[in-house]
């Protein structure tokens, strides 16, 4: 049997109608959307600190030269320390002109050559019972500790999870009074993202006592929103 063009397009119209109507009788989907998180609750395991050298003065391959001896002799202490090469970077080194103001004119009077140890160890004693021999070294400032964790990308994964279950808990408990349940997941979105796990440490009148040197704890937060099909 041939079907003529404007057969075929009454039998399509009247298919888009009838699936239009079977569309308009069924019920609208049933949700609920909810927000869980969770915290979890993680002990630094590492500390970092930086030691700088400043010199200042007219000659720059000299200054280059008393600058690179106390750096050398600083990574060396902190070697001795037990602090291994990989968890000591010392190649940062920055060259400046100074100067001075006088009768309302600028001049430049020398150079400042300043070069930075970024230090990062597991033995938190490290810091408390380094600082003196570090000045002695020739170090000119040593900013204060941060505790870290070596692996939070990880615990902050565990977290996400929990939130999740967080949300369902708090889908499934808002929907028992009205007898209902729960179906599957329309969407979940991550509402909150990883914070590096890091505060400073006391300060160093009390870092010098062993009996202070406590990393304590950080809370790792996530967030999340769910939104879940209700039966």
């Amino acid at each position: 049997m041939i079907i003529s063009f404007r057969n075929r397009v009454l039998l399509l119209i009247t298919l888009c109608l009838s699936a239009t109507a079977v569309a308009q009788t069924q019920p609208p989907q049933r949700s609920i959307s909810v927000q869980g998180s969770a915290t979890i609750l993680v002990v630094p395991n590492q500390l970092e600190f930086t030691v700088s050298v400043e010199q200042r003065g007219l000659d720059t391959k000299l200054l280059q030269q008393h600058v690179q001896k106390k750096i050398a002799d600083i990574v060396y202490l902190l070697q001795q320390s037990g602090i291994k090469d990989r968890n000591i970077q010392s190649m940062a080194m920055s060259l400046q002109p100074h100067y001075e103001y006088a009768d309302g004119k600028r001049t430049q009077t020398d150079f400042i050559l300043a070069r930075t140890i970024f230090v990062k160890h597991n033995d938190f004693t490290v810091y408390s019972t380094l600082m003196q021999a570090l000045i002695k070294a020739g170090a000119t400032t040593i900013s204060p500790a941060q505790l870290t964790h070596s692996n939070p990308k990880q615990h902050y994964l565990d977290a996400l999870k929990l939130a999740v279950e967080d949300a369902k808990k708090r889908a499934t408990t808002m929907l028992e009074p009205v007898q209902a349940s729960l179906g599957d997941v329309l969407s979940i979105n991550e509402q909150s993202r990883q914070q590096p796990v890091a505060y400073r440490a006391k300060s160093m009148a009390m870092m010098e006592s062993s009996t202070v040197d406590l990393p304590g704890e950080k809370g790792i937060e996530a967030r999340v929103g769910v939104t879940f099909l209700v039966r």
